[in-house]
């Protein structure tokens, strides 16, 4: 048994867990967010009683992406809450010995292809220095003075990246400065002022060049991981709220709980459908997205100093809601499979999210390369054509790849990881 993973601490395994991985499906949900937005949605298309609805499918990709980051915040604290890695020399190997096995092997395999194929203007030899950002996970897509075309989700993969080197000294430093509910209130309070001030200076420096050129807010506001830590950090400190919650002592004391907690699930997912609507709107009638000649960057306050916080609280409350029942509890669901979504047809939410790394890297490339094909003289027409062929195309590609490239990869793992880590 490897020194890392300290299987003594572990609760009881549940064998027979056929529940649907709500996690996993709303990573899915972010995922299909990112792909509309990226399909280009045509403003005025859909129209009721003279009343334009073409806002409900602007979701916003920067929203869909801290999602993304919350997620991993939470799941990538988890793993040394929960004792499945030790926080020494070890286990912090260990744990980044699997995050690279995870996202490596497919992460290479993308550029290789995507560089011959796709772009290859990247393999020219003044253009080696942009390519090895890519491959060393500092690339955003204006990292050169002159931007040369590649995928431009990368950029989110290299911060995910850079966070998974600081999560072992996160930990290590929040456990015995973070152990009860109120320093998880005054941690929280202090990361989203510091990140405040972050952005602020941002804002002041580059008001005019963040509002009018999208170079300008992918480096300084969008893709620097000092500027996600809050998200990252938010999703993290949920493992210490709940490690913490006080356990109710009477059986009536269960059953209210119990009834609260129904609530709290509710709630959650209002509130999860409250920001897809708040900031899909706020994107098609604020920002103008999808306008013609709508300058590159970012507008509104609204956008820079709102939302990312917004998105962090709901997310972390969603993840609470949904994960404080069985947190002490170490479950093992019952793998995806038809079997299993047959017996659990909600799990069928999921499908979307066990793919969703793969879409995510191949949605993109396949999307320049079939967007001229699907042209109408009906503009909601092209897109759902757009869209479905994105979709399909991904999801094709990326199951021809998890069984050539993943899977292979995951025999090296010192451990089966959960299946919602990115």
């Amino acid at each position: 048994m490897e020194k890392s993973i300290n299987y003594l601490h572990l609760p009881k395994v549940f064998q027979n867990n056929n529940r649907l991985d709500v996690l996993l499906a709303v990573r899915g949900f972010a995922c299909l967010m990112v792909v509309i937005i990226h399909c280009a949605p045509p403003r005025n298309a859909l129209i009721y009683q003279n009343y334009d609805l073409s806002w409900l499918i602007f979701s916003h990709g920067a929203v869909a992406v801290w999602i993304f980051f919350c997620l991993s915040g939470y799941l990538m604290g988890k793993a040394f809450y929960t004792e499945r890695y030790s926080s020494d020399v070890t286990g912090v190997i260990n744990f980044w010995r699997n995050r690279v096995l995870r996202i490596l092997p497919l992460y290479y395999f993308a550029v290789l292809i995507l560089s011959i194929f796709v772009y290859p203007d990247v393999l020219k030899f003044e253009n080696w220095g942009y390519l090895l950002r890519v491959c060393t996970f500092t690339y955003h897509p204006y990292v050169a003075s002159q931007p040369i075309a590649f995928n431009d989700v990368f950029w989110s993969l290299s911060t995910e990246m850079q966070f998974y080197i600081f999560v072992p000294f996160i930990y290590n430093l929040s456990k015995p400065l973070i152990f009860k509910q109120k320093h998880v209130i005054t941690a929280a309070i202090l990361i989203t002022l510091i990140e405040f001030l972050i952005k602020l200076l941002s804002w002041v420096s580059f008001s005019h060049q963040i509002n009018h050129q999208m170079g300008y807010a992918f480096k300084y506001w969008y893709t620097p991981i000092f500027n996600n830590l809050d998200i990252f950090l938010s999703g993290f400190l949920v493992n210490t709220w709940i490690k913490y919650c006080k356990p109710k002592s009477s059986t009536t004391d269960n059953k209210i709980h119990q009834k609260i907690f129904i609530n709290k699930k509710s709630i959650a997912i209002i509130l999860m459908i409250l920001l897809y609507l708040f900031t899909a709107h706020h994107l098609y009638h604020q920002e103008l997205w999808g306008l013609p000649n709508r300058p590159g960057g970012w507008r509104t306050i609204t956008t820079i100093f709102i939302f990312q916080p917004l998105t962090a609280i709901i997310t972390s409350f969603f993840i609470f809601a949904f994960e404080s029942d069985n947190y002490h509890i170490y479950t093992k669901n019952e793998k995806l499979s038809f079997a299993a979504i047959l017996k659990n047809p909600l799990r069928i939410l999921e499908v979307f999210g066990s793919l969703s790394y793969g879409v995510y890297i191949w949605h993109m490339p396949i999307l320049l390369r079939i967007y001229s094909i699907f042209s109408s003289d009906i503009p909601i027409e092209a897109f759902y054509n757009r869209l479905l062929a994105t979709l399909s195309l991904s999801v094709l590609l990326t199951t021809v790849t998890y069984y050539l490239v993943e899977l292979p990869a995951t025999k090296f793992k010192i451990e089966k990881t959960d299946p919602r880590l990115l």
